[in-house]
């Protein structure tokens, strides 16, 4: 019994202690909008040039490939409205071909559209995921510099007491620009 009352003591020192500790120490607060500062890189605007160029490159090739699918099916078409007696009219197998050379031409615009898309997509995380860390970075070296308990990305929050919170947003820029 004497254990259990000394154990509870115990137990009890310990969280009044640790209460009391935690409630001494002071938070910091810190907020900034990461995507912005993101966006306003000089990095940034070259890795969004790059993808528009690859983009537009792909695009190309594909209106290209469009053009030549429309040119075949009108060549179709045209000649499905031949008279049977006309001499320029394929015959049943020519059609087919013509009809098997047109969905294979249909195949190969979605496969390369597929494959237009990821090779974008993987080419915006390659170019944009090394500036995203650089911000990162920078960030964590303002809260660790500033003694900050917590940042925060403001455009995630529903709401920040600015009164209550420091911007580092300025902060976080010098770092950047520093290095």
């Amino acid at each position: 019994m004497k254990k259990l009352i000394g154990l509870s003591i115990a137990v009890f020192l310990s969280v009044t202690l640790f209460t009391e500790n935690v409630s001494a120490q002071k938070f910091k607060f810190g907020y900034t909008n990461s995507q912005k500062l993101v966006e306003e890189m000089p990095e940034t605007k070259k890795a969004q040039e790059e993808l528009k160029a690859l983009t537009e490159k792909h695009t190309k090739r594909f209106q290209d490939m469009q053009a030549e699918y429309q040119k075949k099916y009108q060549e179709l078409v045209e000649n499905s409205q031949l008279a049977d007696e006309s001499p320029e009219k394929w015959d049943e197998l020519t059609m087919q071909d013509k009809q098997q050379e047109l969905m294979s031409l249909q195949q190969r615009m979605q496969s390369y559209e597929q494959s237009a898309q990821k090779a974008i997509s993987d080419k915006q995380v390659e170019l944009l995921t090394p500036i995203t860390e650089k911000v990162q970075k920078a960030i964590k070296d303002v809260a660790e510099e500033g003694g900050f308990t917590f940042i925060f990305d403001e455009t995630t929050l529903l709401y920040i007491s600015k009164t209550q919170a420091v911007d580092v947003t300025e902060a976080v820029k010098k770092k950047l620009t520093a290095k």
